[in-house]
Formats: C-alpha cells, structure tokens, sequence
C-alpha cells in the first residue's frame, strides 16, 4: 500500500510478505530509499535510513528523525488512506464489469 509513480513503489508505503517481513517508510524506483523500518518475522526490528534496499544508518540516531517523525506518520497515513479507496474504486469497477 502506498504511494506509486510509473507502476513502481515511490513516495510513502508499506510492504508486507506472506513470510511475514515488513516494510513500512519510504521508496524511490521500486527500491527501499530513505527512512524506513522492517519488521522481521521473528518481530525484530531495523530501523533507519536505506539506500538502494540497503540499511545505511541504524535507528540507533533516532534524534535526527524526531523532526520528521510526525509528518512522516501522517503522509505514511495519507497513503494508505489514498491506497484504501483506490481498492475500494477498483472493487466497484470490478462488480459493475462483472454485471454487465
């Protein structure tokens, strides 16, 4: 769920696996770019900021996200929001190409 650009993850979102890994921050081209936590499946957690997929700077420095944080929580929150009512559009599209 989230933001997309091109058909590829950009902007604020969140991406869950079936094994259980969770991603929730941001993305650029499809690829794990900016500040970002994962959960893994056994509930730990890496936080911090990604590059390319790749941790860069661990959630240990969590003082220099603390300005972001409230802003992020609530774009992350108008992604999934705008993510929910496309599905729910795409649902009714579905059911009114279904009936005819």
């Amino acid at each position: 769920m989230g933001e997309w650009k091109n058909d590829k993850r950009c902007g604020f979102g969140i991406a869950e696996r079936s094994d259980g890994l969770k991603y929730e921050g941001e993305w650029y081209n499809n690829k794990k770019y900016g500040y970002g936590v994962t959960t893994l499946k056994d509930g730990t957690r890496e936080e911090g900021k990604y590059k390319n997929n790749v941790l860069v700077t661990s959630g240990k420095k969590k003082h220099l996200f603390l300005l972001r944080s409230a802003k992020f929580k609530e774009r992350v929150e108008a992604a999934v929001n705008a993510s929910i009512r496309a599905s729910q559009i795409a649902l009714q599209k579905a059911d009114i190409a279904i009936s005819r």
